[in-house]
Parts: C-alpha cells; sequence; structure tokens
C-alpha cells in the first residue's frame, strides 16, 4: 500500500482520534508550528461533512447558524448534503434556504465565507461535544 501523506489525510487520521487524544496532539503540534495545527483543525472536517450529523443535532446547528448562510452555502453543496439538511429541516427554514439557493447568483466567495462561518460554529461545538460527526454508519450513535 502506497501511504498518501499531506493535510488531508493527516486531518482524516486526527478526525478519527478520541477527543481527547486529537487535543493533545494538536496541542504538540501548535507548540511547534500553530499555523499547521490551525490548518489540520479546519482541515479535520469539511462542510459536506454535515450529513454525518443526527437529524437531531442539524436541527440543533440551525438554531445557532444565520439561515442566510446554510441557503448561501448550499448552493455548491453535494447533493447528499443538501437532501439531508433540506429533508431534516424545518418548514420555514426549508422554504427560506430554497429561496436563496435558488436566487441570483453570487459571487463564490460569498458562497464559501458563509461556509467557513457554518464551520466555525460546528468546529466550535464538535470540540465542547455538542456535535458528533459519525462518518463510520456501522457505529452507532446512543
Amino acid at each position: 500500500m502506497k501511504f498518501q501523506g499531506g493535510v488531508k489525510e493527516a486531518a482524516k487520521m486526527l478526525a478519527g482520534l478520541s477527543r481527547s487524544a486529537r487535543e493533545k496532539v494538536l496541542d504538540i503540534i501548535s507548540k511547534k508550528d500553530p499555523r499547521m495545527a490551525e490548518v489540520l483543525h479546519k482541515s479535520m472536517y469539511t462542510f459536506d461533512d454535515l450529513q454525518y450529523l443526527t437529524p437531531l443535532m442539524l436541527i440543533e446547528l440551525l438554531r445557532e447558524i444565520k439561515i442566510s448562510d446554510m441557503g448561501l452555502a448550499l448552493r455548491i453543496s453535494s447533493n447528499e448534503l443538501k437532501d439531508f439538511i433540506l429533508k431534516n429541516s424545518p418548514r420555514g427554514m426549508r422554504q427560506e434556504m430554497e429561496d436563496i439557493m435558488t436566487g441570483p447568483p453570487q459571487l463564490a466567495s460569498k458562497v464559501e465565507d458563509a461556509q467557513e462561518r457554518i464551520m466555525t460554529i460546528v468546529r466550535t461545538k464538535l470540540d465542547r461535544g455538542q456535535l458528533i460527526i459519525n462518518k463510520d454508519s456501522s457505529e452507532k450513535l446512543v
């Protein structure tokens, strides 16, 4: 097996660790290279990973973000994520997101900024243990 290195692979490995182990590793890295620790932290989870939240966690997240940001952010997301979020959102929020998604064209940088604002909140909630992104569907959340 050939080793595929880089930030993405390192971030994937970190995301697979327990929260305490991940914090220890990031702390060690940040002492030597704070910028690298921040890049790894940001790379552990992507916007499309939100599809691995439970519907209840998604609702909790939607309460803390601007729905207009979510509508903008969904413009360039995967169909799986769009379907998950729209299917599990309250009707009023869903309608607002759909209106923004189908509205006039927006600058790509504006859409990416909306995704980053959402992911900043997501990372904070992940670090606090308030959200869990479970990519391993064989593992059940209890």
